[in-house]
C-alpha cells in the first residue's frame, strides 16, 4: 500500500482525534501483536450502527448461488459449482474505475486465499493455518483461532459453520462461525510424517464433507503419499467412505523409490442434481523419472467423477497420461499436474438441447471441456505456444521446454470460461531417480516468464479475446456483473509486487488497475457486501514497526 493512502487518512481528522487515535493505536497495537495480528483501518465507519449478518441470521444454502447469496462469497470458488462468478450488482462496469482502498488488514503471515464473505462478517485462513474473522466494513478483528498448521487454500461457510483443512496436520475441522470455537475435529486422514497433507478447502454438501489428499511427490517430498479422497459426516467428522486415487501394478508394494502421487490437492466441484464430484488429480511420483512406473499411471493427471454417496468412480478422463494418436501409455515426466479445480456449466447445443459440461486444465496448458455424465471430450484447447514438451529429462537436461500452463483456478459465467495461463521455460535434469533445475538463465523465478488471460467460448473452446501480460498472471480471476477481476505479479531483482486488474468481460479491454505493492494471493480475490477483497503477501514500504507477512486489501466505492 503506498504511503499517500495512509497519509490521507490523517489529513481528514483534527488534532484532538489524532491524539485519541494515537492512544488507541498504541493499546491496539500491543493487543494485536499479542494475537499475532495487526490491522489498520483506512476509512472510519460507524460499525456499531450496522448489525452483523452471520451465524445468528443463517443463510440456508445448497449451492451458494441462491438469490440470498448474491452479495456473499461462501466458498473458496464462490459456489458448489466452482464458478468464481458473483451476482452482486454494487460494483459495475460503469463505476469500477472509482474503486478506492477502504481499509487494509495486516496479518503476521501471508494470505493466499479469498476471504469468505457473509454480510458484515468475513473469514480467512492464512498461510500457517490461523483462521481470522473480521468485520467486512471496517476490517476490525472479531476472533481468531489456529486449528492446524498450514499452508491451506481456503474455507467453506455452511449454515453457521466454518469448515477448514489443517494441511500438514491432515485433519478437517468444523468451527462455530460466531465465536471461533471448535465443534469437531476429524481423525488424522493420512500420515503427516510421510508427507500427507490436506491442502485445499473441503467440499460440503448435505451430510457430506469431502477432503482430498495432498502431499508432495519426489522431489521435493519423500514420494510415499498415494492420493485418496475421504467423505466425512458433517455432524461429527466421522469417516463415511475413503477411496484411493491410485491403482495398478505401478503402485504395487516394493517399488524403490516408492511410487505414488495422483493427489486431489486442489479441490473441485460438485453437482447437487446428480450428487457427482468432479476432482482433478495431480501427477505421478517420482515426478521427473518414470523408470519405476512404466505401466499406466492411473489415475494421475486425470479428472475423475465420483459418486458422493458411495465413493465410486463414475468416469476418469486423462489429460497427459495417454497418447490418443499412438494409443500407448505415456507416463508424465514433467509434473504437468492436472490441477486447480474444475467448474460445472450448462450450455445449449445446436439442436437447442441443454448439456452439462465440466472444465479442467493442467500445467502444460491443456483445457478440456468434458460431458458431465460420461467424461467424453466436448472440446480440447491448447493454450499458447509450446516447445519441446515431449523431451525426456536426462542427467544432462531435457533441453529448453516451454509451455503455457494453468497454475490458478478459472472462472465461468453463462457463456465464457476465463483462464489465466503462464508462459514458463524449464530445463529438466534427472538426479538419480528424479530432480530438476531451472534454465535458461534469462527466465525469472522458476522459469516463469509472462502470460495471457484467455476468454474461451464455453460451447466451442474458441478464443473470444485474450489479454497479454508481460508478467505471470498468477491470480485466480473472478467474474461479476460485466467485469472480470484478475491480476499479475510484477518481478524485479529485489521485490515482488502485485497488480489487480478489472477487464471488460465481453471485450477484454482494461477498465481499472491498482498496484497493491504486494504479491496477490494465487487463489485470488473475492467480492461481497459491496466490496472487493484482495489477499496478499507482504506489503512493501511499510514502517519497520509494522511486522507483517500478508494483508487483505478491501476496495469499495466512495
Amino acid at each position: 500500500m503506498n504511503d499517500s493512502i495512509i497519509t490521507r487518512e490523517f489529513n481528514y481528522v483534527d488534532v484532538l482525534v489524532t491524539i485519541i487515535g494515537v492512544i488507541v493505536f498504541l493499546c491496539g497495537f500491543s493487543i494485536a501483536f499479542a494475537l499475532g495480528f495487526f490491522n489498520v483501518t483506512i476509512e472510519a465507519i460507524e460499525s456499531s450502527k450496522l448489525p452483523l449478518q452471520g451465524p445468528g441470521n443463517l443463510i440456508e444454502s445448497e449451492t451458494g448461488t441462491e438469490q440470498e447469496n448474491d452479495d456473499n462469497w461462501i466458498q473458496i470458488n464462490h459456489d458448489l459449482y466452482g464458478t468464481r462468478s458473483s451476482n452482486q450488482t454494487t460494483i459495475t462496469k460503469d463505476n469500477v474505475s472509482k474503486l478506492r482502498v477502504k481499509w487494509v488488514l495486516y496479518n503476521e503471515f501471508e494470505i493466499q486465499e479469498p476471504p469468505i464473505i457473509v454480510g458484515r462478517r468475513g473469514y480467512v485462513q492464512d498461510y500457517v493455518g490461523n483462521i481470522v474473522a473480521f468485520d467486512t466494513l471496517t476490517g476490525n478483528l472479531l476472533w481468531n483461532t489456529r486449528p492446524g498448521n498450514g499452508p491451506t487454500m481456503g474455507l467453506i461457510f455452511d449454515k453457521g459453520i466454518i469448515f477448514a483443512s489443517t494441511a500438514s496436520d491432515s485433519e478437517i475441522v468444523a468451527i462455530n462461525a460466531t465465536d471461533g470455537k471448535m465443534i469437531w475435529k476429524s481423525g488424522v486422514l493420512g500420515n503427516p510424517l510421510l508427507g500427507y497433507s490436506i491442502d485445499s478447502a473441503p467440499i460440503v454438501w448435505k451430510d457430506f464433507v469431502i477432503a482430498g489428499s495432498g502431499g508432495s511427490g519426489l522431489p521435493p517430498g519423500l514420494g510415499f503419499v498415494k492420493g485418496n479422497i475421504t467423505a466425512l459426516n458433517r455432524t461429527d467428522g466421522k469417516i463415511i467412505w475413503n477411496i484411493n486415487t491410485t491403482t495398478g501394478t505401478w503402485v504395487a508394494p516394493g517399488k524403490t523409490p516408492p511410487n505414488g502421487g495422483a493427489t486431489a490437492w486442489s479441490g473441485g466441484s460438485l453437482d447437487p442434481q446428480s450428487g457427482i464430484l468432479y476432482l482433478p488429480l495431480g501427477s505421478a511420483s517420482p515426478n521427473f523419472n518414470a523408470s519405476t512406473r512404466l505401466s499406466p499411471n492411473l489415475y494421475s493427471n486425470h479428472v475423475i467423477a465420483v459418486n458422493v454417496t458411495n465413493g465410486k468412480i463414475v468416469w476418469a478422463t486423462p489429460f497427459i497420461a495417454h497418447d490418443t494418436i499412438l494409443n500407448v501409455s505415456v507416463p508424465d515426466t514433467h509434473d504437468w499436474d492436472t490441477s486447480w479445480g474444475t467448474t460445472i456449466s450448462q450450455i445449449t447445443t445446436d439442436n437447442n438441447q441443454l448439456r452439462k459440461l465440466v472444465i479442467g486444465h493442467d500445467k502444460m496448458g491443456n483445457v478440456i471441456a468434458m460431458d458431465a455424465s460420461s467424461g467424453r471430450e466436448i472440446w480440447w484447447k491448447e493454450l499458447g505456444k509450446r516447445y519441446n514438451v515431449s523431451s525426456i529429462p536426462m542427467p544432462n537436461g531435457s533441453g529448453t521446454i516451454w509451455a503455457y500452463g494453468v497454475y490458478n483456478y478459472h472462472a465461468v459465467d453463462s457463456n465464457t470460461a476465463y483462464i489465466p495461463a503462464t508462459n514458463r521455460g524449464l530445463n529438466f535434469f534427472t538426479d538419480g531417480i528424479s530432480g530438476h533445475k531451472v534454465a535458461p538463465p534469462h527466465t525469472i523465478e522458476q522459469g516463469l516468464r509472462n502470460g495471457t488471460i484467455f476468454a474461451l467460448d464455453l460451447a466451442t473452446g474458441n478464443i473470444k479475446w485474450q489479454f497479454d501480460i508481460e508478467f505471470p498472471p498468477r491470480v485466480s480471476p473472478i467474474v461479476t456483473d460485466s467485469i472480470l477481476f484478475c491480476g499479475y505479479i510484477p518481478f524485479t531483482d529485489k521485490t515482488k509486487s502485485g497488480v489487480i486488474l478489472a477487464l471488460d468481460k465481453e471485450s477484454g479491454s482494461k477498465l481499472w488497475e491498482y498496484n497493491t505493492k504486494a504479491p496477490i494471493g494465487p487463489v485470488g480475490p473475492s467480492i461481497g457486501n459491496g466490496m472487493l477483497f484482495v489477499p496478499t503477501g507482504k506489503v512493501q514500504g511499510m514502517p519497520n514497526e509494522v511486522k507483517h507477512g500478508g494483508s487483505i486489501i478491501a476496495f469499495g466505492l466512495p
